[in-house]
């Protein structure tokens, strides 16, 4: 038996996940203080941003860096982030690609893809990785179109 996720599309902004296109995803316990978790809000009509709130752990399970409204927020890992004209990168501090989000502009909207390194939990779990066209959650607990009313402080 197979089973299938279905996602509500957005007319104004999607994110590209696991193959289907969300207005917004979460993976982990966003809520949480600690651990890994991986959140892609809605982005509201009007604007074209996505807010993109992270916690990146290496793959023993200690925190690489923290991201709140594609801003690093904690950085023990010491890793950068570059601004792009369509998104932002972030880095390890030897130069190697942890996180990328661009967003492409269309007729009718906007279409955010996210591509990653191999992203684990604090229990050294995959639990993200990039595919072809975006990401692929390695996850049951991958949440489309969350009924969160989620506001990073």
């Amino acid at each position: 038996m197979i089973n299938y996720k279905e996602s509500k599309i957005s007319a104004h902004h999607n994110y590209l996940v696991n193959g289907m296109l969300t207005p917004g995803f979460a993976v982990g316990n966003y809520e949480g203080e600690e651990g890994f978790y991986f959140l892609a809000d809605i982005v509201l009509s009007g604007e074209s941003t996505p807010r993109i709130s992270t916690r990146i752990m290496e793959q023993n399970g200690s925190l690489l860096t923290h991201l709140k409204l594609n801003r690093i927020y904690e950085n023990p890992g010491e890793c950068f982030h570059k601004s792009i004209p369509s998104g932002f990168i972030i880095t390890t501090s030897s130069g190697e690609m942890i996180l990328s989000i661009t967003t492409e502009s269309f007729a009718n909207g906007y279409l955010t893809r996210i591509r990653s390194s191999k992203l684990f939990d604090e229990n050294g779990n995959l639990r993200i990785e990039s595919s072809e066209n975006g990401i692929y959650v390695h996850e049951k607990d991958l949440v489309l179109n969350p009924p969160w009313n989620f506001t990073i402080n």
